[in-house]
């Protein structure tokens, strides 16, 4: 048994504008999310109690509810509440939704690891809250939020590959298609594989390369 190249050539063109479409969903979804995260995380731990609870009930909204179960409601569920959106809008708000949800947990705690004798100094010196924030927290947790964020968003790339259900033409849905038209099972999906776990060490190494930078920084 072989494997045909010739099959593998045919089909690079169609994954390529796959990948372009999964790229722009993930580069559009995941900062996206993360900013969300970031609201999420502030507001968990906000005195106000109204929004705690709708922070942390968030939180486990995601936490228990399969990503796909996620797609399927938006797709099927919020044409019968009226709301019409495409299915690259629909990728890309999931996807935020999602990932805002793992950060918000990322954020949090990397504030916990920072001492909480820091902070009450830095109240004693006057600072407010946003000052302890940008002097003393931020700069702490920075290099420590890396690592796992750049898993979580390594983890939602390759769930991209659910958006292949609405019909999106993503990497995945255009591999089904030339799998369906050519039956090279190998050939296809082995070379999608390939781009998912290439794209995936791409975006570790960039990842690597910020907390390197970072660590270098923070020792000045």
């Amino acid at each position: 048994m072989s494997i045909d190249l010739d099959i593998v050539r045919e089909a690079l063109p169609a994954l390529w504008q796959g990948l372009k479409v999964t790229a722009q969903v993930s580069g559009i979804g995941i900062p996206s999310g993360i900013a969300l995260g970031v609201v999420a995380a502030y507001s968990a731990d906000s005195h106000n109690r109204a929004l705690r609870a709708a922070a942390l009930g968030y939180v486990e909204l995601v936490r228990n509810i399969p990503f796909l179960i996620l797609v399927y409601l938006s797709f099927f569920g919020l044409p019968k509440l009226g709301l019409q959106a495409s299915a690259f809008y629909i990728a890309v708000g999931t996807t935020a939704f999602y990932t805002g949800g793992y950060f918000c947990e990322i954020l949090r705690s990397a504030f916990r690891s920072v001492p909480a004798g820091q902070l009450r100094a830095a109240k004693a010196l006057g600072m407010r809250g946003w000052q302890v924030q940008r002097f003393v927290v931020v700069p702490q947790i920075f290099g420590f939020l890396i690592p796992p964020t750049v898993s979580l968003a390594i983890m939602m790339f390759k769930d991209s590959a659910v958006f292949s259900v609405m019909s999106l033409p993503e990497l995945t849905y255009q591999s089904n298609l030339k799998t369906a038209d050519t039956f090279a099972y190998l050939e296809v999906l082995g070379t999608t594989a390939l781009i998912y776990w290439g794209s995936s060490v791409l975006m570790e190494a960039l990842g690597h390369a910020m907390e390197v930078r970072v660590r270098r920084w923070s020792h000045r």
